[in-house]
């Protein structure tokens, strides 16, 4: 770890793999960071893509289906997956990135967003929209990062599901070691097809009304208990004007770093947003046994707005991993992963 002039610190030398295999060795007072850098470079596949469904709920229980998206993930550097190269030859200044594009309704078919984090962290991420009336891409100021996602309660810096960009500008601090209960193997039937156009599909989801979130039923698999560590993320005081929270309370699991969930609290430091991520694993193509969190498919992501009195719901549905992805093109990352691909997405 090494600490920058800003006065945070950043992980220095990371070639690939698990950056701290006991983030709880060492100086106590790092332990917060050891815990977040091994969440930053936590294992990604090459490539994964998967259709989603975005619905919110109103404060009067209002359910609506806002957009149908396609989301690709791609890493493009410290790549660890058996044959792909470690940097991918068109990564650049890259090392992973988010791209987001609306396929319904077709009144904002093709808008796209692409969110690029940089192989250096202490450089300032890129983030573009295409937008499909002007024919053109558009590169967004580094304030869009606060600015709502689809309409939703999801802001740009939640894209990663977890940590957001610039780490180096937050006071990273450890809290401790917990148990949650979370759906980590959630069953697979039930990330086939989104609900209807006003709910989830009631086979798997209790309904979603006024005051209720549409959880998942007995159906969609058992709860369990998750290990976790705890880490407080806060801006540095001479960052914290005008960022979208106050503090990011992340709970990373503790066998493979994901986030499974965080609470997100506003500047005067009460209680803003519930964010949690309820999934099933998928198998890796060619590595038999082998499992991974997709933050692409397979998945149900909640934000519950709480001071705002209402929600967004994300169903990740199946989608691909790596070579699955090859015959969609998915892992064509001048097409999906670089701000030149915004410029062939109505072709």
């Amino acid at each position: 770890l090494k600490q920058t002039p800003d006065g945070g610190y950043i992980a220095q030398g990371y070639k690939g793999g698990l950056p701290f295999p006991d983030p709880l060795k060492g100086d106590s007072a790092f332990t917060g960071q050891r815990v977040f850098w091994n969440e930053w470079y936590r294992f990604h596949p090459r490539v994964e893509e998967a259709p989603n469904c975005t619905y919110v709920i109103d404060r009067f229980g209002n359910m609506t289906r806002t957009a149908d998206t396609t989301i690709v993930f791609s890493q493009l550097a410290y790549v660890t997956d058996p044959g792909y190269p470690a940097t991918d030859p068109h990564a650049g200044p890259y090392y992973y990135v988010a791209h987001f594009e609306q396929t319904a309704p077709e009144a904002g078919k093709y808008l796209s967003v692409l969110s690029l984090l940089m192989k250096d962290p202490m450089a300032e991420p890129e983030l573009y929209m295409f937008v499909p009336t002007l024919r053109r891409s558009l590169r967004l100021s580094q304030s869009a990062r606060c600015a709502p996602l689809y309409g939703s309660d999801g802001v740009y810096d939640d894209m990663f599901e977890g940590p957001p960009a610039l780490p180096q500008l937050f006071k990273i601090k450890y809290l401790g070691e917990k148990k949650i209960l979370s759906l980590t193997h959630a069953a697979v039937a039930g990330f086939n097809s989104c609900g209807s156009s006003t709910n989830l599909d009631p086979k798997y989801y209790y309904l979603g009304s006024k005051g209720v979130v549409p959880f998942p039923n007995e159906t969609s698999g058992e709860w369990e208990l998750r290990d976790v560590y705890v880490v407080s993320m806060k801006r540095l005081p001479q960052y914290a004007g005008g960022y979208c929270y106050g503090n990011r309370v992340l709970y990373i699991d503790k066998e493979n770093y994901f986030p499974d969930q965080f609470d997100l609290y506003d500047a005067a430091g009460k209680l803003y947003k519930w964010f949690a991520v309820l999934m099933t694993p998928t198998a890796m193509p060619g590595s038999p046994g082998n499992e991974v969190l997709t933050i692409a498919g397979w998945n149900t992501a909640y934000i519950v707005n709480f001071q705002d009195e209402h929600a967004s719901v994300y169903i990740g549905l199946h989608g691909c991993v790596d070579s699955q992805c090859s015959a969609g093109g998915y892992d064509d990352a001048t097409r999906w992963a670089l701000p030149e691909g915004l410029d062939k997405v109505m072709q």
